[in-house]
């Protein structure tokens, strides 16, 4: 299964395009947004999306996303978003999802041994590992504001390895 992970958006339309564009591409099967969308009128970007990835459109909220009852209810019409952190099963992987992590949190999942893949946002910068066999992915800003540097992820869950695309 090809998941592509994406964060930090941020409303920027170009490389929401862009990332999209990609996905379809590369017949990925399931998105998810890892917060920070920002306003709801992102939907009509992310309604480019071929079907069968809006059918597995998973998301969390971030802290700059304010309007969550707009983004529920509009962006909520292909994209399930969940709150702020979500489990997901996928494939025959066990998934946590959220934007901003506690310190320590994502160490303390690892190695719970509960989770295959733990994926974070927030931080704008890219983290691309394995702790104890599990992928810890964060996969940097796709909007590109902080770090001068837009990019996303596509997850391969056969081979459990992150590809970093930068936009």
């Amino acid at each position: 299964m090809k998941i592509a992970v994406i964060s930090d958006t941020h409303d920027n339309r170009d490389n929401i395009l862009k990332a999209i564009s990609i996905m379809n591409e590369r017949k990925v099967d399931a998105l998810i947004h890892c917060g920070d969308f920002v306003s709801p009128f992102v939907k009509r970007w992310f309604d480019q999306l071929n079907e069968k990835i809006k059918e597995n459109f998973f998301g969390v909220f971030g802290n700059n996303d304010g309007e969550k009852i707009g983004l529920k209810s509009i962006l909520g019409q292909i994209c399930k978003i969940e709150g702020l952190e979500l489990v997901k099963d996928l494939g025959d992987k066990r998934i946590y999802i959220t934007h901003m992590p506690l310190p320590g949190t994502i160490d303390a999942l690892a190695s719970s041994g509960k989770f295959d893949i733990i994926i974070s946002g927030h931080t704008h910068e890219i983290v691309n590992k394995k702790v104890k066999g599990v992928l810890i992915l964060n996969p940097g800003e796709a909007c590109g504001y902080l770090t001068n540097k837009a990019t996303f992820a596509i997850i391969d869950t056969e081979k459990m390895e992150a590809e970093i695309i930068e936009l």
